[in-house]
């Protein structure tokens, strides 16, 4: 009994401790926080016939540009390619493509096969695409008159 007692005075006193104290408090607040997802997205310059030649010969070089901007929010990395629309498939598979982004080379070989490394580009960033499209000076007389037109694209994944 006597233990019975010492167990519960000492569990009212210990009620009592944790409730004897007053706390003070207090609370600020930051209101109106708004959380936006970034964007991916890419324009051109000029935004048609970038590339076009009229009249390409055996062993000539053709250079032409394209401006690409990154107008999104995020840093984009960005891979050119091409697709052949119409025209003749001999005459594509004949053509060279040799394409810089502000001087540095992307890719050198075939049209057809135009794939360039990425390269990244900074929100608000533009960077100039040179294009030299070639004929090799081997091709014979079956390419002349013949013609291709192609499909530009500019893919923008955002840089992880």
């Amino acid at each position: 009994m006597k233990r019975f007692l010492m167990v519960v005075l000492a569990i009212g006193f210990a009620a009592c401790i944790g409730t004897a104290g007053a706390y003070f408090t207090g609370q600020s607040e930051v209101p109106d926080n708004i959380i936006k997802g970034g964007a991916v997205s890419v324009s051109t310059e000029p935004t048609s016939a970038a590339i076009s030649i009229e009249s390409l010969a055996p062993g000539a070089i053709v250079e032409r540009s394209v401006s690409v901007l990154n107008s999104g929010s995020l840093p984009s990395s960005v891979v050119v390619t091409a697709a052949k629309k119409a025209g003749i498939t001999d005459f594509y598979n004949a053509l060279t493509c040799r394409v810089t982004s502000n001087g540095v080379a992307v890719y050198d070989g075939p049209l057809s096969l135009l794939r360039t490394e990425a390269f990244e580009l900074a929100p608000g960033a533009t960077s100039r695409l040179g294009f030299a499209i070639g004929m090799p000076a081997t091709a014979g007389n079956d390419l002349a008159g013949d013609y291709v037109k192609i499909t530009l694209y500019f893919d923008a994944e955002q840089v992880h």
